[in-house]
């Protein structure tokens, strides 16, 4: 019997007719084409499967490091908002939170499309001023139910308040979760109706339970710092008996400076007197032998007193400038010889960081030369001020004097000496000369700075925004806005350097990584009164995600006044408002 290969036993051309069997090998094809297109099917469905997983675990990856990496929850929560709207390809997302009364609002955290941006400014517009109520709109409904929720044509949705402004378009939601308290809900909006993804649905609730995460590490981190504040304040009890004792020593090297100036100011009056007599032709020679070998141990004793007055402790502190004339005059309040101030001198009224124990020293000891060698019927201290220097003016109405200053010190521990050391250990210059209506007028100047925002007055409420970002610019804008403030809005380095040109500004917020000139070049550039600048000294304070102490000193060192980390809230930025556009607001909140 002849096999016949490929055939089935009831499909064997000898056993049918022509025309069945040509039927029977169609239909075995037909079977064959759909085994291969459902395994094409299988295949396909089961790449695409593989796709969607391993996108599903980069997302979850991606905002597992945003956790790891974010300085704080809200900051985890923008990030990872950002993420999720680009791997959803929504227009707009935003992040909400609750408030005291449990309404969630807005947290000024917004992320959108580039090509999308008039669309943002609807869906800011519509929310920035709703609060949500569980179960009131999606956000609240979210809340409420603690689930994901799907819109997909909001002109249609019953509990969808904003469609009055937003009349078209979808949106989705889901809650950041800890334990069974909701933190936060992050939604996303489109334009165009969107129908529900079940798959995005399903994998909310394990995003949320991660991004969670973050508010449970923020409070960890909350606990850490007030264990480590309670250790620091048993640490600090522990060291009191150190930290006495280095108190005392500073009180005992005071004294003892004081001391060494007073014996360098007697050494020196000997020195005088016993140089002229070992200089006298009638001495004998045993005796000059011995007054010299005097002479030069007392010479020795005055340098060594010199060196003991100069070394000077002490840090700048602020001081006002009423309180520092106070300071100076207070003590001679029973002086038989008047000793008065002029305070209609004092300059702006701001403060100054200066070593004011020295510098009340300096000062006091020019007050007590004045007193004790002019003959003078009273003493007059007057202040000069600007933010670079100080100027304290002792006159007398006695005996004019004049002396050089610096270059020839007077001899001795006291008085004019003791002032010229005083002052040179601070990095100043005393000059004195006789005054032409008569009497002696000593001048102390030292170097002073300015002590913060105190020292300015805003010539202007208006607000100079510097940012490359456009998204940034407009939520920045909006804040601001909303505050009541006017801002102009610029671009880049080189657009705000034009704009100060023409205009006064109170305050500049300045962001830091920009391409061409960035924000410190910017900054600089103004210090320097670049192209007509309307107001060197205005603050600037810088934005920046960076919050690191390099980062800070990088900044103040370009000419910065304060910095604003992104991203930033209303609150915050109304604050750092207030701290610079009313100084006697920032005079009088010690915290900053």
């Amino acid at each position: 019997m002849t096999d016949h290969v490929g055939f089935d036993d009831d499909e064997r051309p000898g056993d049918v007719g022509a025309e069945e069997t040509i039927a029977r090998l169609e239909r075995r094809a037909a079977r064959e084409r759909a085994a291969r297109l459902e395994a094409e099917l299988i295949a396909e469905n089961q790449l695409r499967r593989s796709y969607e997983r391993s996108r599903e675990v980069e997302l979850f990856a991606s905002i597992a490091v945003l956790v790891n990496e974010s300085r704080d929850a809200l900051s985890a929560l923008g990030a990872a908002a950002k993420v999720l709207r680009r791997h959803c390809d929504f227009a707009v997302s935003h992040v909400l939170v609750p408030d005291d009364d449990g309404a969630f609002v807005t947290a000024d955290i917004w992320d959108a499309d580039p090509g999308a941006l008039e669309f943002l400014d609807l869906v800011m517009g519509a929310t920035v001023d709703e609060r949500f109520v569980p179960p009131r709109g999606l956000p609240g409904e979210v809340a409420a139910s603690h689930l994901a929720l799907w819109l997909p044509d909001l002109s249609t949705a019953a509990n969808y308040p904003r469609n009055r402004i937003i009349t078209a378009g979808s949106s989705w939601a889901f809650p950041v979760v800890t334990g069974v308290e909701v933190r936060a809900v992050i939604e996303f909006v489109h334009p165009a109706p969107r129908p529900a993804d079940e798959r995005l649905l399903q994998l909310a609730p394990s995003l949320g339970g991660q991004l969670g995460r973050a508010f449970e590490w923020e409070a960890l981190e909350e606990r850490q710092r007030a264990d480590r504040k309670r250790l620091e304040e048993l640490l600090a009890q522990r060291t009191e008996d150190v930290n006495a004792l280095k108190r005392e020593n500073r009180i005992a090297d005071d004294a003892r400076s004081a001391y060494l100036a007073y014996l360098g100011h007697e050494a020196d009056s000997a020195l005088h007197g016993l140089s002229a007599l070992a200089e006298r032709d009638d001495a004998p020679a045993d005796s000059r032998a011995a007054l010299d070998s005097l002479v030069d141990t007392l010479g020795r004793l005055t340098a060594v007193a010199d060196g003991g007055s100069r070394r000077i402790l002490g840090e700048r502190t602020a001081v006002a400038l009423d309180v520092l004339v106070d300071g100076i005059v207070g003590p001679y309040a029973a002086s038989p010889v008047p000793v008065v101030a002029h305070t209609e001198r004092l300059g702006p009224d701001f403060v100054t960081s200066l070593q004011t124990p020295l510098v009340l020293r300096a000062a006091r000891e020019l007050v007590d030369n004045a007193l004790a060698h002019s003959g003078t019927d009273r003493v007059e201290v007057g202040i000069d001020a600007t933010p670079d220097m100080l100027v304290i003016e002792v006159r007398d109405h006695g005996v004019g004097y004049t002396w050089p200053g610096n270059g020839s010190l007077p001899q001795g521990g006291g008085g004019l000496a003791q002032s010229s050391r005083l002052t040179t250990s601070l990095g100043g210059s005393l000059d004195v000369s006789a005054h032409p209506d008569g009497g002696t007028c000593a001048q102390l100047r030292i170097a002073a700075r300015s002590g913060g925002t105190a020292a300015w007055v805003a010539r202007s409420t208006r607000v100079l925004l510097v940012d490359d970002n456009e998204i940034n610019r407009r939520l920045a804008a909006a804040m601001l806005g909303k505050i009541g403030l006017d801002t102009d809005v610029v671009d880049g380095g080189e657009a705000a350097l034009d704009s100060m040109a023409r205009s006064a500004y109170g305050l500049v917020l300045m962001d830091v990584q920009m391409p061409g000139i960035d924000g410190r070049e910017t900054t600089r550039r103004w210090r320097a009164g670049e192209g007509g600048a309307t107001a060197v000294d205005v603050p600037i304070v810088a934005l920046t995600a960076h919050v690191g102490q390099a980062e800070r000193d990088s900044c103040r060192d370009a000419g910065m006044t304060d910095y604003l980390s992104k991203p930033f809230g209303i609150d915050a930025l109304a604050e750092m408002a207030r701290t610079y556009l009313d100084p006697r607001q920032a005079e009088a909140d010690p915290a900053r």
